[in-house]
């Protein structure tokens, strides 16, 4: 009987669950969406819809298989507070709330030259707003743990925090692999989180009581696992330095980059890969999918996102459309950014507006890989993962924006099917970095620029500019 390696991926807007083979050859996989609560700058969830979500999935993922091990990506910092036995306090904060603003800018006073910035997606900051917000939830807790911790704490009772996670808040220390012990000393709060560990440690096994709920085999291992970031890394077989750049898109647009351990971009994110002296330098743009979903659901009835009626538009299009509907993150990192659209006329239909999405996301991400070129870093392909990258117009409007090839891999499943290749590393079942590159080689579609199209959208850019700065007078 096949013994399976099983990935969890808790994002933004759904849980994914991917079974795969001891090789890491996809076997099953199942998703299903919840709703995140926005009210001004808080983007909340509960997170025991993650869990129900998951033992919805593993069942049907499983069918009464043997799991081997089991690991778990997430959104991220997304971060939760739970009591003795696991269960929530109050609901989420998603890596989407921007409340924290004061406390981070505290957190930049007290650790000043810490690698990831003042901004409350660093999450950092959300502990000691709900110390000062929800203090009985606080109180209440035991642990504060992060997306994917919340779901490895119901599966083996062991609260631990990743190193990938802990890696993208502020204040976390590079060198000693811990935050910051000015900040810990000013900031009681932190006390919450629980132990750091590796991304790829095996925290404990599948109890009993978990494996009754998830059909998932009890005594399984249960690996840390990590951000979603490095889910995606693994799956389009990205482990080292020199490997092609990921493009991650769903509800946001997140790009990774392989790099030396320590690099530093003023503006980007940084964080640790599960493997050892590689970090991952990231892009990310808060609204890319949902963008897209939101301009879908204009029309209702007609499904705007059709790849031959959108690439028979004349491009680049009529409109500019700059997406950050929600507050931006690199490079400005203004939570108060908000759409712009420039160049609508009564003859303006919804497909030019689908259009413009697509195109503007793009633009945005033309800007920020010309930056992590100028740091140094060449970019001649990008590997294009996650929901959006199943639409083809989107990924043609890619790669003529950005004048290099877009590819598909084959496995296609998203950061969910590198976590299930994570608990394939950790427990020795894959055993060796070249097997998860093979799978990342194994293309499934691939995208080439127009050389005249590229000219003109740098053209574009300029004026992508203008309307991007438009949002400088929101701060």
């Amino acid at each position: 009987m096949t013994q399976l390696l099983l990935g969890i991926d808790v994002g933004t807007s759904s849980v994914k669950v991917v079974a795969t083979d001891r090789a890491g050859t996809l076997v099953a996989d199942a998703s299903q969406r919840y709703p995140t609560a926005t009210a001004g700058a808080a983007a909340e969830q509960d997170a025991t819809a993650w869990w129900e979500a998951v033992c919805a999935l593993t069942r049907q993922v499983v069918a009464g298989r043997t799991v081997l091990a089991v690991a778990v990506t997430a959104q991220a910092p997304t971060l939760v507070p739970v009591d003795r036995s696991g269960s929530p306090t109050c609901a989420a904060l998603t890596w989407l709330d921007r409340r924290a603003t004061a406390e981070a800018e505290r957190i930049a006073e007290i650790v000043p030259h810490s690698r990831n910035g003042a901004d409350p997606f660093f999450g950092t900051a959300k502990l000691p707003w709900l110390a000062a917000h929800r203090p009985e939830a606080l109180a209440a807790a035991e642990h504060v743990l992060s997306a994917n911790g919340f779901i490895v704490r119901r599966l083996s009772g062991v609260a631990a925090l990743d190193d990938t996670t802990a890696a993208l808040m502020q204040g976390f220390d590079d060198e000693t692999g811990a935050f910051d012990a000015a900040l810990l000393d000013a900031e009681d709060s932190l006390a919450y989180l629980p132990p750091i560990v590796a991304a790829r440690t095996i925290v404990g096994t599948v109890t009993l009581e978990a494996a009754q709920a998830t059909g998932i085999t009890a005594g399984a291992s249960v690996v840390a696992g990590g951000i979603d970031s490095i889910g995606s890394a693994l799956e389009a077989g990205v482990v080292e330095v020199g490997d092609p750049l990921v493009d991650m898109t769903g509800f946001s647009s997140v790009t990774i980059l392989a790099v030396p351990r320590g690099t530093r971009v003023p503006g980007f994110i940084h964080t640790r890969h599960c493997v050892a002296d590689v970090d991952l330098l990231i892009t990310a743009q808060v609204t890319a999918g949902a963008t897209i979903d939101w301009v879908n659901g204009l029309e209702g009835a007609t499904d705007l996102r059709e790849d031959a009626v959108l690439l028979q538009l004349p491009r680049p299009g009529e409109l500019t459309m700059v997406t950050s509907l929600a507050g931006e993150r690199t490079p400005g990192w203004n939570p108060h950014s908000r759409g712009v659209i420039d160049g609508i006329s009564l003859a303006t239909t919804a497909s030019d507006l689908m259009l413009a999405a697509m195109e503007g996301n793009a633009l945005a991400l033309a800007r920020d890989i010309a930056t992590v070129r100028e740091a140094g870093f060449p970019i001649d392909r990008v590997v294009s993962t996650g929901g959006g990258s199943a639409s083809r117009a989107w990924s043609q409007i890619k790669a003529d924006v950005l004048g290099v090839r877009v590819d598909h891999p084959a496995s296609g499943h998203g950061a969910a099917q590198g976590a299930a290749m994570l608990a394939g590393i950790a427990t020795g079942a894959i055993d060796s970095l070249d097997a998860i590159r093979s799978h990342g080689r194994e293309l499934e579609a691939s995208f080439t620029p127009d050389a005249l199209l590229t000219a003109a959208y740098a053209e574009r850019t300029a004026h992508f500019a203008t309307l991007s700065a438009l949002n400088d007078r929101r701060r």
